[in-house]
């Protein structure tokens, strides 16, 4: 071997005898900017993101924005760069790219006119189309669709050729191809100044979107700020987010109005993942000009929960002290801190199945080190109370997260922050944190480890050149270059199983670079200036390019496979599985399953297929997999489950599953024998597929948007139930019937074992237009404590669906063999209960009613020798009459 370093004269060589394997230590990549100012501006390297994988050949790509570069007589009309990933270390040239005769190594975005600054934002926008591609979206926002500076965002769809996408070409009206454009509501609104993918809000299997328009203004409150969610969809027709923010007839997503005049909402915006827990993606928006508490510029970020309808969200509401609803808010430490001016979703970074947050404070002083900055990880949690940044950086008791101080006064840290996806494969997610520092200094980016405590992290602490513990650092390459001036997750650009990054650096004077790094395992620092150097990763099980068998013990364990394909045998623990490029076999036993199920801060197990054709095996008999139990960032980049392990074995997954599982193409396949069971809410079988042979029963979902294309493949023979809770058995006759005045035990209707219930308290329901001729329920019976909601008994998990099919209720049971959980809201009392607007809730010691904004009358009433506390709700308004009766035995959450 010879050495491209080496000079000519030198004759280095190294021989290597045949049969031993050789590995290219490279941590990583430059991305060599087009032309040197560009624009004459000095903010190249502005945005940078992972692109997911566009062009289907399973190695994660990356996207670069450079929106002050000039095309043919349009200056400043922007251009980005896609950069296809790949597994060695050379340097990427983006003339390479965009070289109009022969564009080679990904392919080039060309803004549609002068002055649009297209590339002042780009995100992945995940597979909006849902064509198994990943898509794009770029930002442009001072083009002109509605008036001056009104903005534009573009969705490319993904591709796999290198030729150039026109941005004219999406925009055009009588013809648009290649994606959609998403149109600014006005003049001067500057929407497309922030773009994010925004995972799937609304539940459909689409990718969503989220885009800025911090300029935006609302009645009273100029530059209050808007963002808006822009549903998934298949075709190429425009996007005008007027539409979407029509408060008559909105269509198409939904607004999010900000707070206060000069908040600035929607100046970062990012998907939040599943924060909640819900099953739906959740997102958060940064308002860096916020005043809590009357701390100016304190800022404030605010998460908004998930959600089906396109009924616009306000921030107020979000952040009312008394009632707060549809999220949380996050308030800002001190004043001129400006947290919010950087969010991100932070992936699962403390291991407890809820998706965490990072929000910035660039200017903040931790341990008056001026503009040092900080940056803070909130955890997820369910509950819409407020989060005070000062209660996560509190030094003696810190909570709902933690606190990362800069190292050193002017580092500006947090400037730019983003999940870093899993870099060291240990279960935990990651976070980038950039330090672009002031004036002449090169700027710093961090990498912080993943961890379950509440801990302050130091970044000084990381950089420590002889002791780095807690992450590694990446150091700039050169004084005036600005590293870390964005930063992101890159995804897995070289199929190693391990998720790398992407570092935008701004060359005052000169051409913008951005440098890819490698995931590594060790905490040893990373120099730009050289990406290359030894590796030692802390792993148990690390894999090649080859196929390799990797089999673990019954310890807690890491395994790391490469590009080939590999299979990967659990044995036990808590593993934690990259299978990293290939067509991979993950084996896991019970051991393995009960990892998986765990709950709470420090569960390091995760199953991540990576690219290819994955199968996720199960190994033993009388084993079940139940999805439904495991929350939905631990298994994924699965394309086929195998249960058949050697013995029966069951399966259970809902639709939500099934699409976290298989993200890439929202088609699952089951292999198993005539002993296994697939276990399933709300499938319906369409069709027979034969593949390899193997003939599969094709089922699809009711709640499944049909552009999603989800289905789910059951090999033919293996046994398939719906485990819907329960059915209307019984419609009244004639009107004034009331046929379920008195109703009892059901027996074993269904014949599972347990005996079955009827619902009581629908007895002057309307069946088919009769007027009080009722609707008993009845109700399969369960050996879990999974909540009931409403209407689960129905197939159905939203509450909306109770309101809207039964109504006029006066009482409704929620007693069983088990403990249950009944779920409402103040809207579900008033659509479902009589005219009284009075909804009984009758169980026994152990149930539980789940509200929102409900609270303790402190008023008892006993009725048929049953004793009720009274709630009332304090958003009841004119509706003071408005009264919830729970039994005293439930508990009341």
């Amino acid at each position: 071997y010879t050495h491209s370093d080496a000079n000519t004269d030198a004759k280095a060589a190294l021989w290597v005898q045949q049969g031993v394997s050789v590995k290219d230590m490279h941590r990583g990549f430059v991305i060599n900017g087009e032309t040197a100012g560009d624009g004459g501006y000095s903010v190249r390297g502005y945005s940078v993101s992972s692109a997911g994988d566009v062009n289907g050949d399973g190695l994660d790509d990356l996207i670069v924005g450079v929106w002050d570069a000039d095309l043919s007589g349009k200056s400043y009309a922007g251009k980005s760069y896609v950069v296809f990933g790949k597994a060695n270390g050379n340097a990427i040239n983006l003339s390479a790219i965009a070289d109009a005769s022969n564009p080679t190594g990904g392919f080039v975005i060309n803004g549609e006119a002068a002055r649009d600054n297209s590339g002042y934002s780009v995100s992945s926008a995940g597979d909006v189309n849902g064509d198994g591609l990943d898509d794009l979206i770029v930002g442009a926002y001072q083009a002109d669709p509605n008036g001056d500076d009104s903005g534009k965002s573009y969705v490319v769809f993904g591709k796999t050729n290198s030729s150039a996408i026109n941005l004219s070409t999406i925009a055009d009206a009588s013809n648009p191809t290649g994606g959609f454009v998403i149109n600014g509501e006005a003049a001067g609104d500057q929407s497309g100044c922030s773009v994010s993918n925004a995972g799937d809000v609304n539940g459909d299997g689409l990718d969503d979107l989220i885009v800025g328009a911090y300029n935006a203004s609302l009645s009273g409150k100029s530059y209050a700020g808007k963002s808006y969610v822009v549903f998934g969809k298949t075709n190429n027709s425009a996007i005008n987010l007027s539409a979407i923010a029509d408060a008559s007839n909105p269509t198409g997503g939904f607004v999010i109005n900000g707070e206060t005049a000069g908040d600035w909402n929607g100046n970062s915006v990012s998907s939040a993942g599943d924060v909640n827990g819900d099953g739906l993606d959740d997102l958060i928006v940064g308002s860096f000009l916020a005043d809590p508490s009357g701390k100016l510029s304190a800022g404030k970020s605010y998460v908004v929960f998930g959600k089906a309808n396109s009924s616009a969200i306000n921030l107020s509401a979000i952040a009312d002290a008394n009632n707060p609803e549809g999220g949380f808010v996050i308030n800002g430490e001190m004043a001129g801190d400006t947290s919010g001016a950087s969010v991100s979703s932070a992936g699962d970074v403390n291991g407890d199945g809820l998706d965490d947050l990072i929000v910035s404070s660039y200017q903040a002083d931790p341990s008056g080190k001026l503009s040092a900055g900080k940056s803070y990880v909130v955890f997820g949690k369910a509950n819409s109370s407020a989060i005070n940044l000062s209660t996560i950086a509190d030094a003696s008791n810190p909570t709902g997260g933690f606190v990362i101080n800069g190292e050193a006064a002017y580092d500006f840290s947090g400037w730019s922050v983003s999940s870093a996806g899993d870099v060291n494969g240990d279960g935990l997610d990651d976070l980038i944190v950039g330090a672009r520092q002031r004036g002449s200094y090169p700027g710093k980016s961090y990498v912080v480890f993943g961890k379950a405590n509440s801990g302050a992290i130091n970044l000084s602490a990381i950089a420590d050149a002889s002791n780095p513990t807690g992450g590694f650092v990446i150091n700039g390459e050169a004084g005036g270059y600005w590293n870390g001036y964005s930063v992101s997750s890159a995804g897995d650009v070289n199929g190693d199983g391990l998720d790398d990054l992407i570092v935008g650096v701004s060359v005052v004077g000169g051409a913008d670079k951005f440098y890819v790094i490698f995931g590594k395992t060790d905490t040893v620092a990373i120099d730009l200036a050289k990406l290359g150097g030894d590796s030692k990763y802390a792993i148990n099980y690390l894999g090649d390019k080859n196929a390799n068998t990797l089999t673990g013990t019954s310890n807690d364990e890491i395994f790391v496979a490469g590009a080939g394909d590999d299979t990967l045998t659990g044995n036990g623990g808590m593993d934690v599985f990259n299978a990293g490029l290939g067509k991979d076999s993950i084996l896991i036993n019970a051991s393995n399953i009960s990892a998986l199920e765990q709950t709470g801060a420090g569960n390091r197990a995760r199953v991540d297929g990576g690219g290819g054709v994955d199968t996720l095996k199960l190994d033993g008999a009388d084993l079940t997999l139940d999805l439904t139990k495991i929350s939905n960032t631990r298994i994924q980049d699965i394309e086929i489950i195998d249960i058949r392990g050697s013995g029966n074995n069951i399966l259970e997954l809902n639709l939500n599953d099934l699409l976290a599982a298989s993200t890439s193409t929202n088609i699952l396949k089951v292999l198993g024998n005539s002993g296994d069971t697939v276990n399933t809410l709300g499938f319906v079988k369409t069709s027979t597929e034969t593949e390899n042979g193997i003939t599969y029963d094709v089922y699809t979902h009711s709640d499944a948007n049909i552009d999603a294309k989800a289905a789910l493949w059951v090999q033919q023979g293996v046994g398939m139930k719906d485990m819907q809770r329960g059915f209307v058995v019984i419609n009244g006759e004639v009107v004034d019937d009331w046929s379920d005045w008195s109703v009892s035990n059901a027996g074993n209707v269904n014949g599972n074992g347990l005996d079955d219930l009827i619902v009581v308290g629908v007895y002057q329901a309307d069946p088919s237009g009769k007027s009080n001729a009722d609707k008993p329920y009845v109700i399969f019976d369960k050996t879990n404590t999974d909540a009931i909601y409403a209407i689960d008994y129905l197939g159905n998990k939203d509450t909306n669906t109770l309101t809207s099919t039964a109504t006029n209720k006066d009482e409704i049971f929620v007693a069983g063999a088990v403990e249950n959980t009944l779920k409402l809201n103040l809207d579900d009392l008033l659509h479902a209960s009589s005219s009284a607007n009075i909804l009984k809730v009758l169980g026994d010691s152990g149930d539980k009613v789940n509200t929102a904004g409900f609270s303790d009358s402190t008023i008892d009433k006993t009725v048929d020798s049953i004793t009720y506390d009274i709630y009332t709700h304090s958003d009841a308004n004119t509706h003071a009459d408005v009264e919830l009766w729970v039994q005293q035995e439930i508990v009341m959450l």
